[in-house]
């Protein structure tokens, strides 16, 4: 008796994960092979057809490419913000490093759901902060409209999704670089290796793992991103800005298609599980070498 107490005291917290993440995911993969609508119901077994549709869909494959851009792009851009705030922070300034650390970390702690608004408020064509400055400077005309421009709704999603991340690649990154043995850099400048050199063959090589684990992570978490993308421009205008996890909404909830939005998820679902196993392989080979 005493040995099966501690499954016994497992099987609610079992039946808990099962009920809220072994069904909807069962219950969803059914559906993608099912002709499921909100408003006629569901009609019979279909097969193969909703995943037919997806991939002869041109939406979806334009939502692919942005969904690439801004898990990929938008990654690489805050790992190399977040590189070199960490370099400034590793300066060891004291106190004003102290403040400034907690100033950039800000963003990472901050809702999606609120940072979307945020943005969405500063880049308002009528009273946005960043219209201001910008047309105070000379740069843009008064009034210019960044989340209803089809060329430019995508990038400014990025920007808000890059401001969000960084921090938290910054705090990866310092520690990354305070783990790093000082005499590799006392022996290099005493050799005359430059600031510059010491930069390239120590300081990033070592920094080689870290950077893997962050790139991979980062596009994860932005290949899933709804939130940012939905708050600000919810894939306008006209699809411009688009992405995978927001279109299994238009799917599902604005086309009524719940089939369709199924055979979607269940393909984003494959997707993000590749990239996990990478991350995964990426993270054993780091604690392998």
């Amino acid at each position: 008796m005493k040995k099966s107490t501690p499954y016994i005291l497992l099987v609610p917290a079992l039946l808990f994960t099962v009920f809220i993440l072994a069904y909807p995911l069962v219950q969803n993969l059914i559906n993608s092979f099912s002709d499921v609508s909100m408003i006629t119901g569901r009609s019979g077994w279909s097969g193969l057809h909703n995943y037919e549709h997806i991939f002869e869909d041109t939406l979806f494959w334009h939502s692919f490419g942005n969904t690439a851009i801004y898990a990929v792009v938008g990654t690489v851009l805050a790992l190399i913000i977040g590189l070199g705030f960490a370099l400034l922070l590793n300066l060891k300034l004291g106190k004003i490093n102290t403040i400034m650390g907690c100033l950039y970390t800000v963003p990472w702690v901050i809702s999606p759901v609120v940072a979307g608004f945020a943005w969405k408020w500063l880049l308002n064509d009528h009273f946005g902060i960043v219209n201001y400055w910008l047309a105070s400077a000379g740069i843009v005309k008064v009034g210019t409209t960044w989340l209803g421009n089809p060329a430019t709704a995508l990038f400014c999603v990025m920007v808000a999704r890059i401001w969000q991340f960084y921090p938290f690649a910054m705090v990866m990154f310092l520690a990354g670089l305070q783990s790093i043995p000082q005499e590799q850099y006392e022996a290099a400048a005493v050799d005359g290796a430059t600031m510059i050199r010491r930069f390239f063959h120590i300081t990033l090589p070592n920094l080689k793992t870290v950077t893997s684990v962050l790139l991979v992570l980062g596009v994860i978490w932005s290949f899933n991103d709804f939130n940012m993308v939905f708050v600000m421009t919810r894939g306008g205008p006209m699809n411009s800005s688009m992405v995978l996890p927001v279109l299994v909404r238009e799917f599902s909830f604005v086309h009524f298609d719940l089939g369709k939005g199924s055979a979607l998820s269940v393909v984003v679902f494959g997707l993000l599980t590749t990239l996990s196993f990478l991350y995964l392989k990426v993270i054993s080979r780091g604690e392998s070498t």
